[in-house]
């Protein structure tokens, strides 16, 4: 049995829902504990594995009209700074101390990769994010500097991983091969057994529910929506808005002919299994999320705007048949060769491990 140090980020539900998938399969023969940095998936894993999950601090992205507003996430992000690094030390040392971990697996969170640096703790990153800095990609003309940024970024957030598995649809090639594995993306179990058909609705759904003008340009096309993610509102015309739940969610997303989306990945890669067209409405300045939209126009599983009141519609329900040909090309898959995977590396992490315990290290330096 090895002792698992999982921390997830996101203030959103895509990190934990695909975290969850994984610990399963760990908890399985090994011991977790978790860490998460937001209210929401704190909720979600601590209601499937207990006391082992702990909340620390983290940041939640400033948006305005479907936009990054970095301006104000940056001054509330060292405003906030010396209090949270204060808070999320002594916590992690605490944790730390009590665990004892033989490696850590992050899903983006970066106090994991910090203390995987500190203590020279074996470690694992899964995340789709990672795909921008341990990848060649592909990206819509003119965005090189966009890459460039996020890459400094993922660097300095994430300064010390071993190896990387990084879920993906889209067509890149690894810089390092022997360290970075490229998965087909993780996904929940209930995504793999529900039946896709196809209803006369299209499925919205918006991380943040800012982007208030796609409402009317929905509200002046022919389809009738179920919308997600925009608060519950009465039903206005063509629009009906539903509160999240996951098994409705789900159930309408399988009946869906396509989906409107951000860029999140999750939501995107469980279109993608279920052969839904895609047209993803990516969040400005948020790189990642334009990466997603610039793939599904590559693979041909979708289109992607930044802005849907110039978008042609009826020119992209032409192209359905298209995009679902595409889709069913791309083929089903399981979660089985990401766990393989997973428990290869694991092995291999643990039988060179150095021989000391975590305790040793914080007596060593007197923190």
């Amino acid at each position: 049995m090895v002792k698992i140090w999982y921390s997830v980020q996101g203030d959103g539900m895509g990190h934990a829902a695909r975290s969850h998938s994984i610990m399963q399969h760990l908890s399985k023969e090994h011991e977790l504990f978790i860490t998460t940095t937001q209210i929401k998936p704190y909720n979600f894993l601590k209601s499937k594995y207990g006391d082992c999950v702990h909340l620390i601090e983290g940041d939640i992205l400033a948006y305005e009209d479907n936009e990054v507003k970095f301006a104000k996430m940056l001054k509330d992000f060292f405003k906030t700074l010396p209090k949270k690094s204060k808070n999320n030390f002594f916590t992690l040392i605490k944790l730390v101390h009590k665990y004892n971990p033989d490696i850590i697996i992050s899903d983006f969170e970066p106090a994991a990769d910090y203390f995987s640096k500190l203590f020279k703790i074996p470690s694992v990153s899964i995340d789709n994010v990672h795909i921008l800095s341990e990848c060649k990609v592909k990206f819509a003309s003119g965005s090189k500097h966009k890459i460039a940024s996020a890459r400094t970024v993922i660097k300095a957030l994430h300064p010390k991983t071993d190896y990387f598995i990084i879920p993906s649809f889209a067509d890149v090639i690894i810089k390092k091969p022997k360290t970075t594995f490229l998965v087909k993306p993780i996904l929940r179990e209930e995504v793999f057994s529900i039946k896709s058909t196809q209803k006369d609705f299209v499925l919205v759904y918006q991380t943040t529910d800012t982007n208030k003008k796609m409402l009317s340009v929905l509200k002046n096309t022919k389809n009738n929506y179920k919308i997600y993610g925009m608060g519950i509102q009465p039903k206005d015309k063509n629009l009906e808005f539903f509160e999240f739940n996951d098994r409705v969610f789900l159930k309408h997303l399988s009946e869906a002919k396509y989906v409107v989306v951000n860029g999140g990945f999750t939501v995107i890669s469980e279109a993608i299994y279920l052969k839904k067209p895609i047209l993803a409405v990516p969040i400005k300045k948020q790189y990642e999320q334009e990466f997603n939209g610039f793939s599904l126009r590559d693979r041909g599983f979708g289109d992607y705007s930044f802005d849907l009141i110039n978008f042609d519609f009826d020119e992209f329900e032409k192209k359905l048949p298209f995009y679902r040909d595409n889709l069913q090309k791309y083929g089903l898959w399981t979660n089985d060769r990401v766990f393989v995977l997973l428990d290869k590396l694991i092995n291999k992490m643990i039988k060179n491990k150095p021989n000391y315990k975590v305790i040793d290290l914080l007596i060593k330096n007197e923190v």
